[in-house]
């Protein structure tokens, strides 16, 4: 299938979910992110706002000792990452984004929360289609990339998803029941296991 008409099929699905649905799914991988080491240690988060039937990362909000940034769209097609300190406004397509706040720079974040339409077991992932994260967190534009961590239910996960030189792949995959690291086809845990 064709990455646009994949992509289309798959914010179908997500903009039907109902509200509870989101909210209950959205709770358990929250959990599941929670234990992970990597969370557990890490002190600043970039986060983001759920839009359309996302995963919502908001029930981690309330970890203590950590502080949270929200991505806000550039005129350069990048994003940088306010922690706020006042009221969100409507930003690019429509999504919440900080107004004003604290930026955090890149090479300070200690793990990334990112957003996805579709990824596959490898890390490969498909966004909305602007390349934002692809562009922020490209190796060559950063001295200390923060670790990726998608977050999807278990019906965006496809086989196979073809990946562009510029793709910039996850490092974790976290879905309702499966848990996947990087060199992921040999790291898949199910939920049973963990």
């Amino acid at each position: 299938m064709e990455r646009r008409d994949l992509r289309q099929k798959m914010l179908e699905i997500r903009k039907s979910l109902p509200s509870d649905t989101v909210s209950k799914v959205s709770r358990e991988i929250c959990d599941v992110v929670k234990n992970l080491d990597s969370f557990k240690s890490a002190k600043k988060i970039a986060s983001y706002i759920a839009y359309n039937g996302e995963i919502n990362p908001s029930f981690l909000e309330s970890s203590d000792g950590k502080i949270f940034a929200f991505p806000v769209v550039q005129e350069n097609g990048l994003l940088k990452f306010i922690q706020p300190s006042g009221a969100l406004k409507k930003g690019s397509f429509g999504i919440l984004e900080p107004e004003t706040g604290i930026e955090e720079e890149i090479a300070e974040l200690d793990l990334v929360l990112v957003p996805l339409v579709a990824a596959d077991h490898t890390g490969n992932r498909l966004g909305h289609g602007a390349g934002y994260y692809d562009k922020t967190f490209a190796t060559d534009r950063n001295s200390k990339r923060p670790l990726l961590v998608g977050l999807a239910y278990d019906f965006q996960i496809v086989e196979d998803l073809a990946s562009n030189s510029w793709d910039i792949p996850l490092d974790v995959l976290v879905t309702e029941s499966q848990l996947f690291f990087s060199e992921m086809s040999r790291s898949r845990v199910f939920m049973g296991e963990y």
